[in-house]
C-alpha cells in the first residue's frame, strides 16, 4: 500500500514539474480539465466570405449570395429587415443638382403668381 501511494505521489511530482516548467499553471490547469477557448470572434464581412465560399465550394449554381446572407443573419442574431417601399431613380453621367434644385423652386412661386 505505501509503495503503491509512494509511486502515485512521485508520478505526479514528475508529471507536475515537467508541466510546470513549459507552461503557467494556469494553463496546466485548463489542461488538465480539458478547457478548451471559444472560438474567435469574426466580422459580418469574413462571416459572409466564409459562407460563400462554402456554398461555392458545394454547388456552385445555386444562390450562394443570399444563402451566405440568410446563414450569417442567423448565426449572428440579425434581426431582418423590411424592404424599403417607395422609387428610386437612377441617373446615368453627371446631374447639376443645382439647377434642378432651382427649378423645383421656382415652379411654385410661379403656380402662387397664377392663383392671384
Amino acid at each position: 500500500m505505501k509503495k503503491i501511494r509512494f509511486s502515485l505521489i512521485l508520478l505526479t511530482s514528475i508529471f507536475l514539474l515537467s508541466a510546470c516548467a513549459e507552461m503557467s499553471p494556469f494553463q496546466f490547469a485548463q489542461a488538465i480539465l480539458g478547457y478548451t477557448p471559444p472560438p474567435e470572434e469574426t466580422s459580418i464581412g469574413e462571416e459572409l466570405r466564409a459562407e460563400f465560399k462554402r456554398c461555392e465550394k458545394v454547388d456552385p449554381n445555386r444562390n450562394c449570395a443570399q444563402i451566405a446572407f440568410d446563414m450569417v443573419r442567423k448565426v449572428k442574431g440579425l434581426e431582418p429587415r423590411s424592404v424599403p417601399k417607395g422609387v428610386v431613380i437612377i441617373l446615368e453621367g453627371d446631374v447639376d443638382m443645382k439647377s434642378e434644385e432651382d427649378q423645383n423652386s421656382s415652379q411654385p412661386e410661379a403656380q402662387q403668381k397664377d392663383k392671384n
